[in-house]
């Protein structure tokens, strides 16, 4: 197994895990389960995105990074990768934010 794959298995670990730590507080905050669920699903997907972006800042994560942009011919900027890490889980739990200020 390649550092790629482990990483990609610590991510989906770590989406889990902060998923499921954060259902209980969300669900007793806001009273709602579809928003509990919403912001659950945030908070894991920036936990997996976070683990992803912490490989991808060391060496080997880099050397990764430019071996697939030569391979497929696209240039791949820090930013596209911070964004496309980060943005799901920025998105989900932002929505879960303002589904819950609307309700309340």
């Amino acid at each position: 197994m390649d550092a790629m794959e482990r990483t990609e298995k610590l991510q989906a670990a770590a989406t889990a895990v902060g998923a499921l730590v954060a259902l209980v507080p969300a669900a007793s905050i806001g009273g709602n389960i579809f928003v509990a669920i919403l912001a659950a699903l945030g908070v894991g997907s920036l936990a997996g995105g976070a683990v992803m972006l912490r490989w991808l800042l060391t060496d080997e994560g880099d050397a990764y990074l430019r071996a697939d942009s030569r391979i497929s011919g696209r240039s791949t900027s820090r930013t596209s990768v911070w964004l496309g890490n980060l943005a799901p889980g920025v998105i989900l739990t932002g929505l879960a934010v303002l589904l819950h200020l609307r309700l309340t």
